[in-house]
């Protein structure tokens, strides 16, 4: 879980972070789209892990950085709650638990 997110809810913040590669998802019509993974996600105040790992889609900005692996960045996200893991709502079986993500990247930075 990502406990030190979750003492930040709902506050937009600046993190910093390292590329680690590139993937790609099905989005909801059935479309491959880029993704990328971010990893070592830290708190640009103070400098403490935020997170070993983020996710993101990559969109136009991210795309016009031409970031490669292990080039740092520096980018503004608001902290955000989802809930994940398994339910059965016939079967009455809730095995959900509440994790931290981070919302609405913007102001990306290549540093």
């Amino acid at each position: 879980m990502r406990k030190e997110l979750g003492k930040h809810q709902d506050k937009r913040l600046v993190f910093t972070a390292s590329v680690d590669r590139y993937g790609t998802k099905r989005n909801w019509h059935g479309f491959t789209e880029k993704t990328i993974l971010l990893k070592d996600v830290r708190f640009k105040e103070g400098n403490g892990l935020a997170t070993d790992h983020i996710w993101f889609t990559v969109g136009k900005t991210i795309e016009a950085l031409g970031l490669k692996e292990k080039d740092k960045i520096q980018f503004e996200a608001r902290v955000g709650e989802y809930e994940k893991g398994y339910i059965n709502f016939r079967g009455l079986i809730d095995e959900s638990i509440f994790d931290y993500k981070l919302n609405r990247p913007t102001k990306f930075l290549k540093i």
